[in-house]
């Protein structure tokens, strides 16, 4: 049973993006991969090749692709992470290092020189997920021919013993005499020469318990041309290799690869597992029954040439289902080369290519899911500031109300304040009459400071040095809660930065940071400082109506005496006011009267000046003091997670307008690669 073509997914990623200054620096550094300018000399001289019939459209496929391969290979460092695989999260799908060796094996293999081309073979490699997974016995049932000589047969079987301890890989190449030559071992099978190219199989000791494949297996399973992985679902679910695992890192999600599900029964498994795996229209699955095959090579083996024999081995063969392991081996390279007059080493250059193309598309979606999550991660940043920003806003809430209190008839905490300040200052006001001035007008300064300074909002001052405490508070929580978010990302993050874990030490650090108990009562000074001019000019008209009222009396009382004088003829006659005494005396009676009554006129009216002033200077201190406290949270309690929240949004906003950039370049080289496989399968 075959079901064909999965879609590629997006591999879940834990890179990131670097900047630019990160990508040249980390690619002066790389020395696994050939020089970009190897690739674009390499497309040339694909390009600039003969184009005669089918081998030239094979010369062209390989030039566009190794065309797409250098663009590639120039945008993979600008995306995925330089670090090594395991460090920092990072798995090795999504590792930099590993992706320059993948492709640049896939450079090797479109540049080999016309010497070594001859020689070249199409790479198969089976790889079992499990000991289970019967991967030694698929090699050996579909290399093993029914009629070879026991020599023959028993070489193949004994391939393992032969190499040498700690081995994990076996490669069979096809030899008319069994015998291994180096790392390779050669056998006659006829199953080796089915293809119309040379093969070369590639085996994988199976791991037991079940192991991730280590680095140099995935480079191996990756850049084979055919990789045939098998799995037993009772040891190991396919639900944890599909859909596209990262960890462990198998090419699952291409459309050269055969999954093979290992079942005793293979038409059960299949109605059990086909619905789930009918959606992976990239992947070519196969449920056989290996162990199955090789009972009935046994059994061939080990018995007469008889028809019971023989009907056992179709049996067994027919029933393990092995047959579909080469069909789809064929179906796969069959569309490496659709034209039958090339070369068998064309063929295998055209099943490089192919190879070669899904290596690029596997790349780009790899990127295109490292961006995804860079883009997820700046989202989840953008959701910390959030909440820092949230904290903050309902911080300020709070703390107004608790501060100032609720709004009320009487007014807030600050109008009740001044209200009650006055109410104890207006006794010493009322006491100050205009007949108690003749002998306490030296007092008046004295006495109305002394009074404001006893009653000058002491209880609201009070208040403020306790909310100032409570502040301090709120400061240290949220300065740790900004640390604590930007010190919240590992090291190898985008949003790591050390420049900004210094630029908020350094404002926690200030002299200005820390809040002292007088950070919000300095209103109330500056605002009962400045009624020392109104109580000044309050002083000033004290005396001014001592005076007006002293000189007022003297003069009424001198024109009376004058009166008098002109009357009794006192001083010899030199006192004349021109009119009887008895007018005299009224005249200064009236400008004594006249006298008192403008003093204690301008008296009263510097006091009322006086409460205007208060009530101005009152109403300046409930602005100042609300402007004190917004200034106060704006300084030094929100200063630091306000500056932690603006420079992660500016990192995100720059790092969201890069990933955009990076993505769009992705899409143009998978509509590249789209758009041109296209056209050669219409071809």
């Amino acid at each position: 049973m075959s079901l064909s073509s999965m879609p590629t997914c997006l591999a879940s990623s834990s890179g990131l993006l670097r900047s630019s200054a990160q990508h040249h620096s980390s690619h002066a550094c790389r020395l696994s991969l050939p020089p970009r300018t190897r690739f674009q000399r390499a497309a040339r001289h694909a390009s600039s090749a003969p184009a005669n019939g089918s081998q030239g459209k094979h010369d062209e496929q390989r030039a566009h692709v190794l065309t797409v391969l250098h663009k590639t290979t120039a945008l993979l460092p600008r995306i995925l992470p330089n670090s090594r695989p395991g460090r920092n999260g990072i798995s090795l799908r999504e590792s930099l290092v590993f992706w320059d060796d993948v492709l640049g094996k896939v450079y090797e293999d479109l540049t080999l020189s016309p010497e070594k081309r001859e020689k070249d073979r199409v790479r198969v490699v089976v790889y079992g997920v499990d000991g289970a997974s019967g991967a030694n016995e698929l090699v050996t049932a579909l290399l093993e021919d029914p009629f070879a000589s026991d020599e023959q047969k028993q070489f193949l079987r004994s391939r393992w013993t032969t190499r040498p301890e700690g081995s994990r890989t076996v490669k069979l190449q096809y030899g008319t005499t069994a015998s291994p030559d180096g790392d390779i071992v050669f056998v006659q099978s006829s199953w080796l020469q089915s293809f119309g190219m040379p093969i070369e199989i590639t085996e994988f000791q199976p791991s037991s318990p079940i192991l991730s494949p280590d680095a140099e297996t995935a480079k191996t399973l990756f850049a084979a041309d055919v990789p045939i992985i098998l799995c037993d679902p009772i040891s190991t679910p396919v639900t944890s290799i599909l859909p596209v695992p990262t960890d462990p890192a198998l090419p699952i999600s291409r459309e050269n690869t055969v999954f093979a599900l290992h079942s005793p029964s293979p038409i059960e498994l299949a109605a059990v597992h086909g619905s789930s795996l009918a959606t992976q229209d990239a992947l070519h699955v196969v449920f056989v029954d290996p162990t199955r095959a090789l009972h009935g090579l046994d059994m061939l083996n080990n018995g007469a040439a008889s028809p019971m024999s023989v009907q056992r081995y179709q049996d067994d063969v027919s029933g393990s289902n092995i047959s579909s392991v080469t069909r789809a081996v064929k179906e796969i390279l069959a569309s490496s080369a659709t034209a039958s007059n090339v070369t068998p080493a064309a063929r295998v250059v055209a099943a490089h290519a192919r190879t070669g193309r899904a290596l690029i598309k596997d790349a780009l979606a790899t990127c295109r899911a490292v961006l995804r999550k860079a883009e997820l991660e700046g989202d989840a940043v953008l959701t910390g500031t959030s909440t820092l920003r949230e904290q903050m806003e309902e911080v300020k809430a709070k703390v107004y109300l608790e501060v100032f209190g609720v709004e009320s008839k009487d007014g807030d905490e600050i109008a009740k304040a001044v209200a009650q300040a006055k109410k104890r200052v207006q006794p010493t006001m009322d006491a100050l009459q205009w007949y108690k001035l003749f002998w306490r007008v030296d007092d008046v300064r004295e006495v109305v400071t002394g009074a404001v300074d006893r009653a000058w909002c002491r209880d609201l001052e009070r208040k403020l040095v306790f909310h100032a405490g409570r502040l301090a508070s709120l400061q240290s929580t949220l300065a740790d809660s900004a640390n604590a978010l930007s010190r919240s990302f590992p090291p190898a993050s985008a949003y790591h930065s050390p420049v900004l874990h210094n630029t908020l030490a350094r404002l926690a650090a200030a002299p200005a940071y820390p809040l002292s108990a007088t950070a919000l009562t300095a209103p109330l000074r500056a605002r009962q400082g400045q009624l020392e001019f109104p109580t000044e000019r309050l002083h000033a008209s004290a005396q001014r109506a001592v005076v007006g009222m002293s000189g007022s009396v003297l003069g009424g009382a001198g024109i009376a005496w004058a009166g008098w004088a002109t009357e009794l003829q006192l001083l010899g006659g030199m006192v004349d006011v021109g009119m009887s005494t008895e007018t005299a005396v009224g005249a200064g009676m009236l400008c004594a009267a006249v006298g008192v009554r403008w003093a204690v006129g301008r008296w009263e009216r510097a006091k009322r000046r006086w409460w205007k002033d208060w009530d101005r200077i009152g109403e300046g201190l409930d602005r100042d003091l609300k402007a004190t406290l917004a200034q106060t949270m704006e300084d030094h309690v929100t200063v630091v997670p306000e500056i932690a929240c603006s420079s992660l949004e500016g990192l995100v906003s720059k790092r969201k307008a890069e990933t955009e950039e990076l993505r769009e370049e992705v899409q143009r080289l998978e509509a590249d690669m789209g758009l041109r496989h296209g056209t050669e399968t219409s071809n």
